[in-house]
């Protein structure tokens, strides 16, 4: 399959799974850099509206490191360094607070197959687990930043198949709204781009898998 056909077949999955067991390491993985960009900003910008920017922004660019680091031989570690760096940090929560969770196995199961698929040399289903980790930060973003906000401005955030979604309570566009005197529904084109541009215009010329 192309790559830019491979990026938008995961991100409509993982839009569909991203609350399941299956999609837990892809969520946890984007949780994960969302929280260290959230610190980041909240360290760096006293404003809660430009910390929202700041969160974004610095998602997107990581979105398009690892987009572009896809399109090199490199692209086959993406998978191990994502899921090695999601294993550590969620070994440290289960340390800190002193429990397992739900989604511990399905964590240690993406770093055993990213590891499997390096060792065997099973190049499609490594471009498949790869491409995965990457297409989470865009996901979160879209979910997070527009799917939730909009279902909530058209009042559709509770019928059955949005509450199945698990779309979040709040979400940090909700800052920037009356910024600028601007209202919330221009501010959702910050993130619409950060996690569909990259995609569009990053995802092609890579590896077929």
């Amino acid at each position: 399959m192309k790559s830019h056909s491979r990026a938008w077949v995961l991100f409509a999955l993982l839009v569909l799974i991203w609350q399941t067991l299956p999609g837990g390491p892809f969520k946890y993985f984007a949780d994960m850099v969302r929280e260290g960009a959230g610190r980041s900003a909240e360290w760096l910008i006293a404003s809660q509206a430009w910390q929202a920017v700041f969160v974004y922004l610095v998602i997107a660019i990581i979105l398009i490191l690892l987009l572009v680091v896809g399109r090199h031989k490199n692209q086959l570690y993406i998978a191990g360094i994502c899921s090695l760096a999601t294993l550590v940090h969620h070994l440290l929560l289960c340390i800190r607070t002193g429990q397992i969770y739900p989604v511990s196995l399905a964590i240690a199961i993406g770093l055993a197959l990213a590891l499997f698929f390096l060792i065997v040399r099973a190049k499609s289903p490594a471009l498949w687990l790869s491409d995965a980790y990457v297409v989470s930060l865009s996901v979160w973003m879209f979910r997070e930043g527009v799917l939730a906000p909009v279902t909530r401005l058209l009042s559709m955030n509770q019928s059955p198949a949005i509450e199945w979604l698990g779309l979040p309570e709040q979400s940090l566009v909700r800052n920037l709204s009356g910024v600028w005197g601007l209202p919330l529904i221009v501010w959702l084109l910050i993130p619409l781009a950060g996690s569909i541009l990259p995609l569009v215009f990053l995802s092609q010329g890579r590896s077929r898998g």
